[in-house]
């Protein structure tokens, strides 16, 4: 693995590369902050940083609020390196987005096991992203899903925030609703962009999809909290969902969030066996499954009053996707059951 340093001493800069190429470290020393900024911009940008913070041009504390203020930057582990102690200057340097604070001079073994525990959290955070990347990809199988989880997730946050759900529940539904359908990686494109009727065996396939997500997200301890929300996005009121058969309290509620939001945004879109309806239609779909007990009917009421110019702005990308199309087939007759299970 690649590490960083960036000392303006010498003695420390040449005696940590030292150590560190000891342990089999791949090392990149430099003198001076913007030295060290302009490596972590790079292409091969090192995975862990170790930043002094007094440094000629920039110092350690801004190359990581920097770091940390660029989104689309991929994750860095930052250990500050310093000869300022105490309690006060540690949280200092945390606040500035710094992983860790480490203190001149540095004790040896103190140090292996810190850079240990960033060796694992670097490999948590690029399987996370390596995670992101597959759900991603899963929306790219379909040319009728293009977008889905995107609008689902958007969907979503306005009925969260509409029923003032905590910041914390909003954001594990955010993360839920982007991944809730990865298990789909696993099903053929041929059943997924089947026009017709699916055999027994290819429902059971597509039915596979919340399992399969759950398997893909159980060893990733950083999204481990999204798993209800994979594994029961398909469960009803009434217990004829799947893969559990949960009824009533049993789905918690950001499931039955994220199911209200899946299943609008399936009926709005153009899918292999039928074409999307209108936003009036789908509404009117979801007040139907609701009064048959499939769905929430409070959130149900909740979301139909979220204003029609609103979820027209959120559900962006569907008209392009319907108009690309030709030759669709009658959408006249709401979608069955069954139907709706394939969302």
């Amino acid at each position: 693995m690649k590490i960083l340093i960036a000392d303006d001493n010498h003695f420390y800069r040449c005696a940590l590369q030292a150590m560190l190429s000891e342990w089999g470290y791949e090392v990149v020393a430099v003198a001076d902050g913007q030295a060290a900024w302009d490596i972590l911009q790079s292409e091969q940008s090192p995975k862990i940083a170790i930043l002094d913070w007094m440094m000629p041009k920039i110092d350690g504390l801004d190359v990581c609020r920097r770091l940390r203020a660029n989104p689309s930057h991929e994750p860095t582990y930052v250990i500050i390196l310093t000869s300022r102690e105490g309690k006060s200057n540690a949280v200092t340097a945390l606040d500035s987005g710094a992983d860790d604070y480490v203190t001149k001079p540095f004790d040896r073994g103190e140090l292996s096991a810190r850079l240990r525990v960033g060796r694992r959290i670097v490999s948590l955070q690029t399987s996370e992203i390596v995670v992101y990347s597959f759900a991603q990809a899963v929306d790219g199988k379909s040319p009728y899903t293009k977008g889905h989880s995107d609008r689902v997730k958007r969907y979503a946050l306005a009925l969260a925030t509409r029923l003032g759900l905590s910041q914390i529940q909003i954001d594990l539904l955010r993360r839920g609703a982007v991944l809730h359908d990865i298990g789909k990686i696993a099903v053929p494109d041929a059943i997924l962009n089947k026009p017709g009727p699916l055999t027994p065996e290819e429902f059971q396939i597509i039915q596979s999809h919340p399992l399969q997500g759950v398997r893909m997200i159980e060893p990733l301890e950083s999204v481990r909290d999204t798993i209800p929300l994979i594994r029961w996005h398909h469960e009803r009121l009434d217990g004829k969902g799947y893969p559990d058969g949960l009824s009533g309290d049993q789905i918690p509620l950001l499931v039955r969030v994220l199911s209200i939001a899946d299943i609008y945004d399936a009926l709005n879109s153009d899918r292999p066996y039928r074409a999307g309806l209108s936003l009036e239609a789908s509404l009117a779909v979801l007040r139907k499954e609701a009064a048959g007990g499939g769905i929430d009917p409070d959130l149900v009421t909740a979301f139909c009053s979220i204003p029609p110019e609103q979820l027209v702005r959120l559900g962006s990308g569907v008209v392009a996707n319907r108009s690309a199309r030709t030759a669709l087939p009658d959408s006249s007759s709401p979608p069955s059951p069954e139907a709706l299970c394939l969302v």
